[in-house]
């Protein structure tokens, strides 16, 4: 997927189920995101709340659960320099095709807050390049690099950071809040031959089209299976506190047919025979 000239929309998972219902509607890739695991899972914001550990084990627990390639949303590798070797060994033997690497400071805060801290560059080159070295030991994961910098200093900074990243071995470039045509151009004239993620947000200022025409890589809609996970159950909400009946295209037995219940199903009965 890095290496053909698609462009690939990338929905963000949080648990096995939304992976599966991911998978089921003919994506090519996924995503494990920080913001919606930290926010499904556990119960916390996306202030590095979330532990090197609980990552791991729920990138375990979803790849387990789908056939996708799985981009994961590693931070900033959890510390120093030995921690973000670890994480990138830790998640490769969980099953994930590549994680995203980010140069702000630990603990990171959410890219969608103005709260941002940016890694000084020679650090965040240092960080990238232990995560390189981890990667090609077994070459069974790829880096993506993440860059902070356009909303932290500019897109001069951010394109300078991903030239930087992309030289020490970096298989993928992911800047944060590209907002516009003008900064989409400017990207890929600046940035050539080298795949690129970008996040997707209901405020944008392009369409997806625009992304393909620009030759990005990876869109990536880190937000909107969790907005939309909000929203319905606040609706759900509303219509029991309504005393009415809440009623829904799904059924319990699309979600059983979804989780494969007759395969195991068959399994108990074959054992009783």
């Amino acid at each position: 997927y890095f290496k053909d000239k698609k462009t690939y929309h990338l929905p963000t998972c949080h648990d096995p189920l939304s992976a599966k219902l991911i998978e089921n509607k003919g994506f090519k890739i996924s995503f494990i995101g920080g913001f919606a695991l930290s926010s499904a899972s556990l119960g916390f914001p996306d202030a590095s709340l979330i532990t090197q550990k609980e990552l791991v084990d729920a990138t375990r627990k979803i790849c387990s659960h789908t056939n996708l390639p799985i981009i994961v949303d590693a931070d900033t590798g959890f510390g120093g320099l030995a921690n973000v070797y670890r994480t990138v060994k830790d998640l490769e033997d969980a099953g994930a095709s590549a994680l995203v690497l980010e140069d702000q400071v630990f603990p990171k805060r959410c890219a969608l807050t103005n709260h941002i801290k940016l890694l000084n560059l020679k650090e965040a080159k240092e960080r990238i390049k232990t995560a390189v070295q981890a990667a090609k030991e077994n070459k069974n994961i790829m880096i993506v690099a993440r860059t902070d910098a356009l909303t932290a200093v500019s897109l001069d900074e951010a394109i300078s950071r991903a030239l930087h990243f992309k030289k020490l071995g970096a298989d993928c470039i992911f800047i944060t809040g590209i907002n516009s045509i003008k900064q989409l151009n400017t990207i890929n004239n600046k940035l050539k031959n080298i795949p690129l993620m970008l996040n997707i947000t209901q405020n944008v200022k392009f369409t997806l089209k625009n992304v393909s025409k620009n030759k990005f890589k990876f869109a990536l809609f880190s937000q909107q299976i969790l907005n939309g996970y909000i929203d319905s159950t606040k609706q759900t909400l509303n219509l029991i506190k309504k005393n009415k009946i809440p009623k829904f295209k799904n059924k319990a037995s699309d979600t059983l047919k979804l989780l494969d219940f007759k395969k195991y199903l068959a399994i108990e009965e074959k054992g009783q025979k």
